[in-house]
């Protein structure tokens, strides 16, 4: 079946790394890079199916063209340290023929990237002659700057960070499940973007090799991460495993206890009475979860923000009156110039002038006192008082933050388990029911429930099974007919509680 992976990384200038080497590898061509002077040839490379850009109706055409654009992004970049592009991996469905893959591919750079205004570099890649059959795979390159019709603009801050990446990793999966449907059917396998532990699953995810652990196990040579994988294999057959263990040792335990024959109607209404606490239960539980919320835990930027927050208002104030302080001297100096009564009375002239300086002072004197306290506040958060204070608020909040997350995964794994539970105690009430209009008076219980209600309803499971297949196939259908239409409430009759 088709799994999901979408994966982001940057294209760090500090790493060494060129945007031009980049494209030219991924869509195996022969690329030059001006900034580095140095031509980088990929054209020999194999295993690349499709390939191409796109880009926003503003970008200039010149920008189809793979060196063009990538030379143009690293010249508009010049600090040492830029990020100058970003990759996008992503697995593709290996059931889907070439064009498909091909169509999902631009499907998803057309809705998720370049709508936000991205240019997008794709590479199709076939798996490797030695690796896995499936690994289809696309890495797509995309810019990191708003694009006009005159080129590159300002950096898109908006495109890099954690939940931009969580809302590609959710339209990644929308879209795929949407091609999985119409290419395999209504009833294909879906893919989702959440963790294991979102899911509910107590699975534990495995890690990814990487091409050197790769290489390594398919020449037959165990790796540290292929090591892992393998334990972490174990222990989810395990976890897979124990509760058939379990069922079967409770079930072997179950022998021993003493049994009775119970009239059928009773049985009936003990299940009944079984279905309507489970349900209760599981209604408990749903309500928790709905109004379990996790406390956003504050991020150091935020916390930077309430230490400086009051030094930056008051700091930009100070600037306003300042400019209001100067604008108003401004003025007055203007309308006096041209009245006669202030000309003619120098020593009103040399007032106002004393005047104005005064206030002019005051206005600077704050400017610059509101200055200094905001670089005090600065540099404690640079010194080791203020990363200590960060982080001390930092752990608190995270902690409940992530003790909420996990009791909301626990109640909702509780959820899964009880919606699994209520059903099979619907389904056995309903066998019984059928067992008794094909004339079943009896039905053979444990007369205790030591080893829990699971083990119960098993063994009155297969026992109610046995008694209805003793019938013909024809009054089974009957029998189930019936007892579906009354509970349904179509047709009179004789209903559970008879």
């Amino acid at each position: 079946m088709a799994q999901f992976r979408l994966e982001v990384q940057a294209i760090k200038r500090v790493e060494g790394r060129s945007s031009v080497a980049a494209s030219a590898y991924r869509s195996a061509t022969r690329l030059h890079d001006e900034r580095l002077e140095m031509l980088f040839d990929y054209s020999a490379k194999s295993g690349v199916v499709f390939s191409g850009i796109m880009a926003p109706d503003a970008a200039p055409d010149a920008f189809a063209d793979r060196e063009r654009l990538w030379n143009a992004a690293e010249t508009a970049d010049r600090r040492a340290d830029s990020r100058v592009a970003r990759e996008i991996l992503i697995s593709l469905p290996y059931e889907f023929s070439d064009e498909q893959r091909h169509g999902l591919v631009r499907a998803f750079i057309a809705e998720s990237l370049v709508a936000r205004g991205m240019i997008a570099d794709y590479g199709i890649h076939s798996p490797d002659a030695h690796g896995d059959a499936r690994n289809h795979h696309a890495h797509i390159l995309v810019t990191t700057r708003h694009v006009g019709p005159e080129g590159f603009g300002l950096k898109a801050r908006d495109w890099d960070n954690p939940d931009a990446v969580k809302a590609l990793r959710l339209e990644w999966a929308q879209v795929q499940n949407l091609h999985l449907r119409q290419h395999l059917g209504p009833d294909a396998a879906q893919v989702s973007h959440l963790s294991l532990a979102a899911q509910g699953q107590g699975r534990e995810p495995t890690i990814h090799l990487g091409p050197s652990a790769s290489g390594m196990e398919r020449r037959g040579e165990p790796s540290d991460r292929g090591d892992i994988n393998r334990a972490i294999a174990g222990r989810n057959d395990e976890r897979r495993e124990g509760p058939a263990r379990i069922r079967e040792i409770e079930d072997g335990l179950a022998q021993a206890l003493p049994r009775q024959a119970y009239p059928i109607d009773a049985v009936i209404r003990e299940f009944q009475a079984i279905h309507q606490t489970m349900v209760r239960e599981r209604s408990n539980w749903a309500r928790d979860l709905s109004r379990l919320t996790a406390p956003s835990a504050p991020t150091a930027r935020a916390i930077a923000g309430e230490v400086v927050g009051e030094a930056v208002a008051h700091r930009a104030e100070a600037k306003r009156r300042l400019a209001r302080t100067e604008y108003r001297i401004e003025q007055g100096r203007a309308r006096r110039s041209q009245l006669l009564r202030w000309i003619r009375d120098p020593a009103r002239m040399i007032w106002a002038k004393h005047a104005e300086l005064n206030a002019l002072a005051r206005a600077r004197v704050a400017d610059r006192l509101a200055e200094v306290r905001l670089s005090v506040r600065r540099d404690w958060l640079r010194s080791d008082a203020g990363r200590t204070y960060i982080a001390a608020r930092l752990d608190p909040a995270k902690h409940a933050a992530e003790e909420a997350r996990r009791a909301a995964r626990t109640l909702e794994r509780k959820i899964k388990r009880a919606d699994k539970r209520i059903d099979n105690v619907a389904r056995t009430r309903t066998k019984l029911m059928v067992a008794r209009e094909l004339g079943q008076a009896t039905m053979v219980a444990p007369s205790q429930m030591r080893l829990g209600v699971g083990q119960a309803v098993r063994e009155v499971d297969r026992r109610v099974v046995d008694a209805v297949q003793a019938h013909a196939p024809a009054a089974q259908k009957a029998a189930l007919d019936k007892v579906l239409a009354l509970m349904r409430g179509r047709a009179p009759g004789l209903g559970p509680e008879r």
